[in-house]
């Protein structure tokens, strides 16, 4: 009986370091999750101009090259949409890149182990407490 109190005062002992060891890296996480929200927005802010600029030259080049080897109007302004739709692509794909930080990646898995160390010793007093 005295050897299962001391068991369970060390395993409530090591659970409070473990669960304070998850708040600071939960907290770690959310700083550098800030830190990449800020920097993507500051990103988005600087591209906007420059983007925009070169943005309309390239699809008024694309559409007119389509316009002046094909000799129609539709088929440059399809080669215009085209090229807008190829762009909102590519920026999509790298929001999701930098978007992945948001999601706590290191918190959840060490969240997920700590849940599997919980059950794992429940069922482990659970079979004790069984045969014993």
């Amino acid at each position: 009986m005295l050897d299962e109190l001391k068991s369970s005062a060390q395993w409530l002992e090591h659970a409070a370091l473990v669960g304070g060891d998850l708040v600071r890296l939960a907290g770690m996480e959310l700083r550098l999750a800030a830190g990449d929200s800020g920097r993507m927005l500051l990103l988005a802010l600087a591209m906007i101009p420059v983007a925009i600029l070169a943005w309309t030259g390239l699809s008024v080049l694309l559409a007119w090259l389509v316009f002046t080897w094909l000799g129609s109007v539709a088929w440059g302004l399809a080669g215009f949409i085209a090229l807008q739709l190829l762009m909102l692509g590519i920026v999509a794909a790298y929001c999701r890149k930098l978007s992945a930080s948001l999601r706590f990646p290191a918190t959840r898995r060490q969240l997920g182990a700590l849940k599997e160390q919980i059950h794992g010793t429940q069922d482990t007093s659970e079979t004790d407490s069984a045969t014993g």
